[in-house]
């Protein structure tokens, strides 16, 4: 039978998580982006071998997502866009030492940045599937890398267009919050 938890976070959490968004848009701006990659990959390994709930599953699931996004080099987003994904990486670019704990932290901060990164996700899931069409059916009449650039950059200006639209609507404690991280 499935328990369903919800909590909420208070004051002194969303202090926490404006602390660890401050600390990693200092990290993002003077780290290489291949070590900040490397850095959450591990994190994601570990998440990986552990044994955790289906929740902690999914959210590694997303950070999995975005550690092939920030390197696949048919993706091309433009630089503003690429940093978006390597300041939510940054997040977990210090692995915790506490094994339990700091997977479930993760989880939690996982949540919260590919919420923000929701429509960066969807255009790069949506490239991915596309892509695989591309290279299912090779049509002589088509140029398949043409096609596909097209369909990729209608997708970028679709993930930047809802992502206004979705921060013009917000004003909330957490929209400033993910602004500290460029999000």
């Amino acid at each position: 039978m499935p328990l369903r938890l919800s909590f909420n976070l208070g004051d002194e959490d969303l202090r926490h998580f404006e602390e660890v968004a401050e600390q990693t848009q200092v990290l993002a701006r003077h780290t290489p982006p291949e070590a900040i990659i490397a850095a959450a990959r591990e994190v994601w390994e570990k998440g990986q071998g552990a044994h955790v709930a289906k929740f902690v599953r999914e959210r590694f699931a997303r950070l999995h997502t975005m550690l092939v996004m920030a390197t696949d080099a048919e993706w091309q987003p433009r630089p503003e866009d690429q940093q978006r994904v390597l300041n939510a990486l940054a997040c977990f670019s210090t692995p915790s030492e506490s094994a339990g704990v700091g997977l479930l932290d993760h989880a939690i901060m996982i949540e919260l940045v590919s919420r923000d990164l929701e429509h960066d996700i969807q255009a790069y899931q949506a490239f991915c599937k596309l892509r695989e069409q591309a290279r299912q059916r090779r049509r002589p009449d088509v140029d398949q890398n043409r096609w596909l650039a097209q369909k990729r950059d209608e997708l970028h200006a679709r993930m930047r267009e809802r992502r206004k639209r979705d921060l013009d609507r917000a004003g909330s404690a957490v929209r400033r919050l993910w602004s500290l991280f460029g999000l």
